[in-house]
């Protein structure tokens, strides 16, 4: 298995939805996803470079574990340590329509926090 998979092996549902509506919002100009990025040591859901701000979707059967919450914390000490701002959304799968809405709503005021 490779470095990239075994960090972030395939894009969730609740990514695809959100990147949806992201785009349908207008959100995605200067957005990348799944981008590797500080020293290839995380990747990102979604990240603006050009606003070093970075999101991640975190689905509450994986980041649940005490391990995986050290896991998490690390990434965005280094993160911010590297200038970055950080946003983690916690969300039980499925997404619902209500969640996506909560979910847009906070990454929309995290890249655009003086709309």
């Amino acid at each position: 298995m490779s470095y990239k998979r075994r960090m972030h092996p395939q894009v969730s549902k609740a990514e695809i939805e959100v990147f949806k509506a992201l785009s349908a919002d207008g959100l995605t100009s200067g957005m990348v996803t799944q981008k590797t990025i500080v020293l290839k040591s995380t990747v990102p859901d979604f990240c603006w470079l050009n606003k070093r701000k970075a999101v991640y979707l975190d689905g509450k059967q994986v980041h649940s574990s005490d391990r995986q919450k050290e896991r998490d914390k690390e990434v965005m000490k280094l993160l911010e340590a590297k200038g970055w701002e950080v946003l983690r959304i916690l969300y039980k799968p499925p997404l619902s329509k209500k969640a996506l809405k909560v979910t847009i709503k906070k990454i929309k005021e995290f890249i655009n926090p003086d709309e």
